[in-house]
């Protein structure tokens, strides 16, 4: 066995050994020689190139190689590379010397297989950074910052909230919290589409947020491609059926009695103008005195207010302007501040299922829900002969939500004294069947048809 000189590399004292047939035997000898700040690289004569790489605490298969071709702006050969191939313990010599032809079948067809070693470990590197759980945290921050995808502004803390929630349960069930982002395949989304089949609209919303958290990472960088665009609408989670419910002006009639008898008057009230006005809750909860007019009765909603971000006009029939004269001589008058302040927080009310549960409690009527009542409206106005765009328009709806073709992108009249017709009309609907009497003939003043 031949041996080199000495050598320095980063402080420690290389010592080149061989060529020499590397054999179990050799390798633990090796072994046993190795001291701290030296290295010894012992040559195997059986595979040119190949050496096992003696550290004072480790030791590897190395293959030594010079890359094919010449470097284009010197018009010399490319300086020698090396490429670690494992360790004794992954690799007997046999199974080095396997691998190393392998790699020398690569380096001959051109590939420089160092540089090709460390992009690989680069592309791992990032997956290993870029695993689905930290991407969601980085998601979480920038998520209230995206512009919303319909309407206009930044979508609401609730919207976040809840986008994340379903987004977190989603990954929970795919089991790819530690997964890397760019690892994610169809199989998955299939799976997850597959979870919470009982529940259609939970399932809905938890692909649905899965497939905007990809939108993200591929805007971002982090994929190439979305695979939830690779699951067909077929395997996607079906939509849940559509809600029909709704209530008659005497159903209605029902509960706002019995909302005479609620513990807490700002409960009653909130209650009883959304038996009357068809807007959302939050809409009603988040209610400025700065946006009512009481002399001209209207109730205008600001586009932050809206949840199309459209701005919106409201008309007030009697029944709801009784109850907020009553509520604004009870506050003082004031000129700004919330129309519907929670009781003990003085911020908008969110109890929503205390309120209806003691509604339920006290008129014995529970088949309803909030989001009922609006179509409850758009339902009573169309037995009563009212343009179905009218009731539409009256819920703040898009027209072009609801209208197709040249009609949706032109059709942009407000239609305000039409609205006004509608409200005042299931107003004086739903004063009938509190007071227990007949409608009046005048109950639609301008009726509208198509």
């Amino acid at each position: 066995m031949s041996e080199g000189l000495n050598k320095k590399s980063e402080g420690i004292a290389v010592k080149s050994e061989g060529p020499v047939r590397i054999t179990k035997t050799a390798i633990e000898a090796a072994w046993k020689r190795r001291a701290p700040g030296q290295r010894i690289v012992i040559r195997d004569e059986t595979c040119r190139g190949l050496a096992l790489v003696v550290n004072s605490t480790s030791m590897a298969w190395r293959f030594d190689y010079k890359p094919r071709g010449v470097d284009p702006l010197t018009g010399k050969r490319f300086p020698s590379r090396s490429v670690t191939i494992g360790t004794p313990a992954s690799h007997d010599p046999e199974a080095a010397r396997t691998d190393v032809n392998a790699v020398k079948g690569e380096t001959k067809a051109g590939t420089d297989v160092a540089v090709e070693k460390r992009k690989k470990q680069a592309v791992e590197a990032a997956k290993r950074a870029s695993t689905v759980a930290k991407l969601i945290d980085v998601y979480v921050e920038d998520l209230p910052k995206r512009p919303k995808m319909r309407g206009r502004g930044l979508p609401s803390a609730k919207y976040v909230a809840n986008e994340i929630a379903h987004l977190r349960a989603a990954a929970v069930i795919m089991k790819v919290g530690s997964k890397a982002v760019a690892d994610i395949v169809a199989a998955d989304l299939r799976k997850l589409a597959k979870a919470n089949a009982d529940q259609p609209a939970t399932a809905r919303h938890r692909f649905g947020s899965v497939e905007r958290f990809l939108d993200w990472a591929l805007d971002e960088g982090h994929i190439t491609v979305n695979p939830a665009h690779g699951v067909s609408k077929r395997q996607r989670p079906k939509p849940a059926a559509a809600r029909t419910r709704y209530q008659t002006a005497e159903q209605v009639a029902i509960l706002w009695k019995a909302a005479g008898g609620m513990e807490r008057p700002v409960h009653r009230d909130l209650a009883r103008f959304l038996f009357v006005i068809p807007a959302r809750r939050q809409e009603a909860a988040r209610m400025a005195w700065e946006h009512v007019n009481l002399d001209t009765a209207t109730w205008g909603q600001p586009d932050s207010m809206t949840k199309n971000g459209d701005p919106h006009r409201l008309h007030l029939p009697e029944l709801a302007l009784s109850i907020l004269r009553g509520r604004y001589e009870d506050a003082g008058r004031p000129a700004k501040g919330l129309v519907f302040p929670g009781p003990r927080s003085g911020r908008p009310i969110v109890t929503w299922s205390d309120i209806k549960e003691e509604l339920v409690d006290l008129s014995g009527f529970a088949d309803w829900s909030w989001h009922d009542l609006r179509r409850s409206f758009v339902t009573a106005l169309g037995e009563a002969g009212f343009d179905e765009t009218i009731a539409d328009a009256c819920l703040n709806h898009r027209p072009s939500a609801t209208r197709g073709g040249v009609l949706g992108v032109y059709q942009h009249a407000g239609r305000h004294r039409e609205r006004q017709a509608a409200l005042e009309a299931w107003g004086n609907m739903l004063a009938a069947a509190i007071e227990d009497r007949p409608v009046a003939s005048n109950v639609t003043p301008l009726v509208v048809r198509k």
